[in-house]
């Protein structure tokens, strides 16, 4: 007969109660409920700005990795310290969570959260993202070592372009870029602007790259996938640990790491030391407000 284990914790005077932290979210490794906690109190000084004022969903793995998962956006009911913000969709209304305190994201973790999923925009301003993301999805036999070249090619036509762009591994075996923008355009001309600039790169490459949304006509390449840019949608957060083997974790890298980096290279055991040694490389996206040219926006 399984039982449960109940412990509190106190933060900022809020109590939470956790269950199970000895539970196996990973269980080749024996990386337990608790231990998912622990890096997030950690890696929280480093996460917490990019998470302040995001809508979330939260992908619950109740039995760990091996479990189903489920995304949750609704949480109609929460303790009164979870910062929640309505959204109408349609006759609906939605209750999004935003973990704008560690005590929130620890009570997301444990309801089974392993991952957390922002969106591209905060609450204060719905319609308009602060950055736009490049996700590079490789098909395989496509690995990370072709989405690294697409990743650079990107780089140079934002170089051309005068543009920054910030490269992060997904924690599987793609990569991220994240473009910090001013919040005054729309999601259809953010989708556009990355469909645009793709486009450029699968002309002149196009046994490397493909925007084929069918999974069977990619031929093995690496996907760019400009959808992930409308409204509502959500990527794997920066420190975000990922539902893979060996609990890898979506860390952001410079451009000159970028050619020697593997899948793995960073992970629960892993990145909290990195954090101490480089710093959060995302912190541009802060505050950095860039401008689109104008001959790429619909």
């Amino acid at each position: 007969m399984s039982t449960t284990t109940i412990e509190t914790l106190t933060i900022n005077g809020h109590r939470l109660t956790l269950k199970n932290l000895d539970k196996p979210f990973w269980p080749e490794e024996g990386i337990t409920k608790g231990d998912i906690m622990e890096y997030y109190i950690k890696v929280w000084p480093f996460l917490g700005p990019h998470l302040k004022d995001r809508p979330l969903s939260l992908v619950r793995y109740p039995d760990g990795i091996h479990g189903n998962h489920f995304y949750q956006k609704n949480f109609p009911d929460a303790p009164p310290w979870v910062e929640r913000v309505a959204v109408k969709t349609g006759k609906r209304t939605v209750y999004y969570v935003m973990a704008n305190n560690l005590e929130t994201l620890l009570w997301s973790v444990n309801l089974g959260c392993i991952e957390v999923h922002p969106q591209l925009a905060t609450r204060y301003d719905p319609d308009h993202p602060s950055y736009i993301i490049f996700d590079l999805d490789p098909m395989p036999p496509a690995t990370l070592e072709e989405a690294k070249q697409v990743a650079l090619a990107i780089k140079k036509l934002a170089d051309r372009l005068g543009l920054q762009i910030f490269p992060k591994l997904s924690g599987a075996t793609g990569i991220h870029l994240y473009l910090p923008l001013a919040p005054v355009y729309t999601f259809k001309q953010t989708a556009a602007f990355v469909q645009q600039l793709g486009a450029a790169v699968i002309q002149v490459f196009p046994e490397l790259a493909t925007a084929e949304r069918s999974v069977t006509a990619r031929d093995g390449k690496v996907y760019i996938d400009h959808l992930q840019n409308l409204p509502g949608k959500t990527i794997a957060a920066v420190y975000s640990l990922r539902p893979f083997s060996g609990a890898p974790v979506s860390m952001p890298v410079t451009w000159e790491e970028l050619p020697h980096v593997h899948p793995g290279l960073f992970t629960i055991a892993t990145a909290h030391r990195r954090l101490q040694k480089r710093g959060d490389l995302f912190s541009p996206l802060l505050s950095l407000k860039q401008t689109l040219p104008a001959r790429y926006l619909p």
